[in-house]
């Protein structure tokens, strides 16, 4: 069983990777089955076939779904980073806020925008459900951009 103190290290580790470009992760830290959600909406729910497809689940979730959604951050925002702030965790909730930064990729113009963060965890220190919630307005902003 991880500390608190040892899984905000771990996080740590995550942030640097993703703001290297990186699409590794820490050992261990992401379960095969963590589900992503933002505004509510579980990524596998946006892919129009049921969640038990086992597609689905090679995609939308785990590390596999981790990575599918960063390449699309990376392809939307060019050099994307974040800042994980007042992160703490407590009884396996971990809360906080995430700054995201980068340059939107149909204009060119600097993006800033934050975040909520909540995520599970389980005794062994795996994220289970990482959940984000987010100005839809921004969403929206994000989605036109990847699209151009």
């Amino acid at each position: 069983m991880l500390t608190p103190r040892e899984f905000v290290g771990r996080m740590t580790e995550w942030v640097d990777a993703f703001n290297r470009g990186s699409l590794d992760l820490p050992d261990g830290i992401l379960h095969k089955d963590a589900v992503f959600r933002l505004n509510g909406r579980a990524y596998e729910d946006t892919l129009g076939r049921p969640p038990t497809d086992p597609l689905v689940r090679l995609v939308a979730r785990g590390p596999g779904g981790y990575r599918l959604l960063v390449k699309a951050l990376q392809y939307t925002l060019t050099a994307p980073g974040i800042a994980v702030r007042d992160f703490e965790i407590r009884h396996g909730l971990g809360t906080g806020h995430i700054d995201l930064t980068g340059r939107l990729r149909d204009t060119g113009e600097g993006w800033v925008s934050n975040a909520d963060l909540a995520m599970t965890v389980d005794v062994d220190g795996h994220v289970t459900e990482i959940a984000i919630q987010m100005d839809p307005d921004d969403v929206a902003r994000l989605l036109q951009a990847r699209q151009a």
